[in-house]
């Protein structure tokens, strides 16, 4: 498999796996990303260079957004915002962000997920980053085990945030064979 950045020509393949994962998740009780995602955001994400696509043959099997924040000083006061999910003492410079991983119900399993998440990783690593960090659903209790699994430490809940739950782990060489990066 392959993993190259997202064109916009991908958005609308993306959109409609986010459109079958909110069924999917509403189907089990999750309220998870019941709040639309608009398609100029991932749009956005996409002119970006932010959004990747993972790639079997010729066909998209999944998809991962990866953000780093450069203008700290913008984003995180010196007295700390209640809303904010990162903390001036958490050094949110030295991270990369994982958001928006997606993979269509007919390509789950085999822990593809996991493969994307040391890639992810891998990526940190190679930045000189410290830590590979995200933010879960707050009420999605069985999406924080999974991470947990995949070797994320949970930080803290913001709980007035949909997605409030802050988990990371150390940012490391992706030593797996599955996925090579290929720039289009």
């Amino acid at each position: 498999m392959i993993i190259t950045r997202a064109e916009l020509d991908d958005v609308d393949i993306i959109m409609s796996w986010r459109r079958e994962r909110v069924a999917w998740l509403a189907a089990r009780g999750e309220e998870q990303w019941s709040i639309p995602l608009p398609r100029s955001a991932v749009a956005a994400t996409v002119s970006a260079g932010q959004t990747w696509l993972i790639w079997n043959d010729q066909e998209p099997i999944a998809t991962v957004t990866l953000t780093a924040y450069v203008d700290v000083d913008s984003l995180w006061k010196p007295d700390r915002d209640p809303e904010a999910l990162w903390y001036p003492e958490d050094d949110p410079s030295d991270a990369l962000y994982v958001a928006k991983m997606m993979i269509p119900l007919q390509h789950a399993g085999g822990d593809l997920g996991g493969e994307m998440l040391d890639w992810a990783g891998g990526r940190a690593y190679e930045a000189g980053l410290t830590w590979l960090r995200l933010d879960a659903w707050t009420t999605n209790v069985q999406l924080h085990r999974y991470y947990q699994r995949q070797g994320f430490r949970h930080v803290r809940t913001i709980e007035s945030r949909v997605s409030g739950a802050c988990f990371e782990r150390p940012a490391q060489p992706y030593t797996g064979d599955r996925l090579k990066t290929e720039l289009r």
